[in-house]
């Protein structure tokens, strides 16, 4: 597809030709067509001592002027073409760096992609979207499209903050589709769909599991040790030691920061959603295991059951919440402040 716009600089200068040098270098710097790089209205006045309201102007003044002689042009009408085929083979939105990456085969910032958005730019036939906090840069076939595109997108993230947790694109897709989620481009909610609202939304995203959900969402993009420590732990869905823990967070590779085992130890420590159940052994509190020391879990037990049980259930019970020899619960049954034997054998709390 590339070779499709290796003319497009040359397209580019046909379109400029008929302009003033110095309306040309306006356009020129504006859209990067010389190095790729766009710049601001602000440097282009001050280099030409206007304020950036004229430049503005100017640029407006002369896109309107180029733009009733486009069509004239049959190199970047071609090219127009070209990309409206690509963009309704994507179902009708894609992302700007895809496109370049199927144009031209950069998505860097070129003076070769510059070219083709200044000629669609021109040709009035596409939707462009600016980059903002909530979409990367985008392209759609018309204003319908991209209308859909948006509200199909924001269903998605709905459906994730209703459900509050990260999930399989599979289970998105069922989740929405109840819901009555549809696509926006005449065909029922698909992994199409998913995939180019991944691609170009903000606001949603994957991790290096391939479990989707919101962006913010430290399950998807883990802001440090801690985060990185809950991830890997929900993924192994077993406590593990916390030099394991480290050794999982680097195996992982979530950046290029390696972690270290004593660092990885600390912050275990410090966050409640990792629990001590054994010589440095950790699991998540979302397994139903609660913070205390072995006597804790047992008073704890106690408490719960509201009524005396057997030695042999209670150190059961312990060994579920804690990964501890049998000998140190019996020993931790021995203090008679807290826990009284009864003659058939069975424990209570001493307070009940």
């Amino acid at each position: 597809m590339a070779s499709n716009f290796s003319q497009i600089n040359k397209t580019v200068k046909a379109v400029l030709k008929t302009l003033s040098p110095r309306n040309r270098d306006i356009l020129s710097r504006r859209f990067g067509l010389i190095k790729g790089k766009k710049e601001t209205l602000e440097s282009i006045g001050a280099s030409y001592k206007i304020t950036r309201e004229r430049v503005r102007q100017i640029e407006e003044a002369t896109l309107k002027q180029l733009a009733k002689n486009i069509s004239a042009l049959p190199d970047a009408q071609f090219h127009i073409e070209t990309v409206k085929n690509i963009i309704d083979d994507h179902q009708g939105v894609i992302k700007e760096s895809g496109l370049f990456g199927i144009a031209t085969g950069s998505e860097k910032e070129t003076a070769q992609n510059s070219g083709l958005v200044f000629i669609l730019t021109l040709s009035n036939k596409l939707e462009r979207f600016s980059e903002n906090d909530t979409y990367h840069a985008f392209w759609a076939l018309s204003g319908e499209h991209s209308k859909g595109f948006k509200a199909m997108t924001e269903s998605l993230i709905s459906t994730l903050a209703r459900h509050n947790n990260v999930m399989s694109k599979e289970e998105l897709l069922s989740l929405a589709r109840k819901t009555n989620v549809s696509g926006f481009d005449s065909q029922p909610l698909n992994e199409n769909h998913v995939n180019l609202a991944l691609n170009v939304s903000k606001k949603i995203d994957k991790n290096i599991f391939n479990e989707i959900g919101l962006a913010a969402w430290p399950e998807i993009q883990p802001k440090g040790v801690r985060d990185k420590a809950y991830l890997v732990l929900k993924k192994e869905n077993q406590p593990r030691h916390f030099s394991d823990i480290a050794r999982l967070i680097n195996a992982s590779r979530f950046d290029n920061r390696r972690a270290n085992v004593q660092t990885v130890h600390n912050e275990l420590i410090k966050d409640n959603r990792f629990i001590l159940v054994g010589r440095g052994m950790y699991a998540l509190s979302d397994w139903g295991y609660k913070a205390g020391t072995v006597k804790d879990v047992l008073v704890d037990i106690l408490r719960n059951a509201q009524k005396p049980m057997p030695k042999a259930q209670l150190v059961a019970k312990v060994k579920d919440m804690r990964m501890v020899k049998e000998n140190t619960i019996l020993l931790n049954l021995q203090d008679t402040d807290i826990f009284h034997k009864q003659e058939d054998g069975t424990y209570k709390l001493k307070e009940l």
